[in-house]
């Protein structure tokens, strides 16, 4: 919230600009990942230092690479995170991160761009990062939300349905455990 700004009255925590022009190689080398964030000035709209938004991209910057090397490309590149004026990281008056995340021009990047399991890695590597920095700004503990079950089937067993799953692990993230499964039933339709 921007105080002493009329609006909504909706809580923004962060801003987060995404990109895939990262640019081209004539080699088709992967071009990799980019994180460029603004302090220019002393502080947020919000009241916080513009540091923060540094914060956030390195949080953010770290769960990708790391979840991309991990999973998919071991020689993915970290290219380093810029602090320059760009509008997406400026303007924000809360912290914010422009992600030049890979090159939609380059044969290497987009031979894992189009992929949709690599898409869901790099896609819960930013909510994780996101999750993280909320939670270390306010001195909270966390826990990443965990992932869908595998191996899914309904079986009838004397006019009674039983249902199975298994519990798909998240080798990245141990807070990412299911407790327990919530199981609903639709009825009449």
């Amino acid at each position: 919230m921007l105080p002493g700004r009329e609006g909504l009255n909706i809580p923004v925590d962060l801003s987060f600009a995404f990109h895939t022009d990262a640019g081209t190689t004539p080699n088709d080398s992967i071009i990799g990942t980019l994180g460029i964030y603004c302090t220019q000035g002393e502080t947020l709209g919000n009241g916080s230092s513009r540091l923060a938004s540094r914060d956030l991209t390195d949080l953010i910057m770290t769960e990708i690479v790391d979840d991309v090397r991990a999973d998919f490309e071991p020689n993915w590149t970290r290219r380093g995170m810029w602090d320059r004026s760009y509008h997406e990281a400026r303007s924000p008056e809360v912290p914010a991160m422009l992600l030049e995340f890979l090159s939609h021009q380059n044969f290497a990047d987009m031979s894992y761009g189009l992929d949709p399991a690599f898409r869901f890695t790099v896609s819960r590597a930013i909510y994780k990062g996101m999750l993280k920095y909320i939670a270390q700004r306010d001195g909270r503990a966390y826990v990443v939300q965990p992932l869908p079950v595998r191996a899914f089937a309904i079986k009838d067993a004397n006019g009674f349905w039983q249902l199975s799953w298994k519990e798909t692990v998240d080798k990245h993230e141990e807070s990412a455990r299911p407790t327990y499964y919530l199981v609903q039933e639709r009825q009449d339709g």
